[in-house]
């Protein structure tokens, strides 16, 4: 009895072993990834609007950066309302970086997601409309909110306000932006 049972036994773990399913490798497909990996690979230019305080900026590959004759980008853009369209300008944004519940000063300008969903999912085809905006008042940023001013000339002193959630919002780094508005 005991010759029966100890190669039943040793057969059933076997087909126990084959019988195990294989884990899948860990998926990173998630496209939020891999549309923030575009922000490092990208910049953000002026595709509407150019030059103005209110301008419409969607990522873009550099293909020609300025020169001493030239002081403007020739980029394309990869998404955005100008999707494959291929322009020159000089309103182009270096590098950002996500806020995440960083420090906001009031009257910083920061880049805002055109679109403020609450939450970041995986649809991020209406993500490519951005906005800059100065920081008006962050006293709801510990409940993820923080209010801006999206000002349409240097002289416009009644701003549209807005609150964004902060994950819509992004450093701007280089170049070094002011405030658009000139106070007295």
């Amino acid at each position: 009895m005991k010759k029966l049972i100890l190669p039943i036994l040793f057969l059933s773990v076997v087909l126990a072993g084959c019988h195990q399913q294989k884990e899948t490798p860990y998926d990173r497909s998630f496209r939020a990834d891999n549309y923030e990996r575009n922000f490092s690979s990208n910049v953000f230019a002026a595709c509407m609007n150019e030059g103005k305080p209110y301008a419409t900026y969607a990522l873009a590959r550099v293909n020609r950066k300025p020169t001493d004759c030239d002081p403007r980008y020739k980029v394309t853009f990869v998404n955005g309302p100008c999707k494959g369209r291929t322009a020159l300008t000089a309103d182009v944004i270096e590098k950002t970086s996500p806020v995440g519940g960083g420090q906001l000063l009031k009257g910083q300008v920061v880049l805002r997601n055109y679109r403020n969903p609450r939450k970041l999912d995986k649809d991020t085809d209406l993500l490519d409309r951005w906005n800059r905006g100065v920081v008006y008042d962050t006293s709801r940023m510990e409940e993820g909110v923080v209010e801006l001013e999206f000002p349409r000339d240097k002289n416009d002193f009644m701003a549209a306000r807005e609150f964004i959630f902060l994950h819509n919002i992004r450093y701007i780094e280089k170049p070094e932006q002011k405030e658009p508005r000139t106070w007295l």
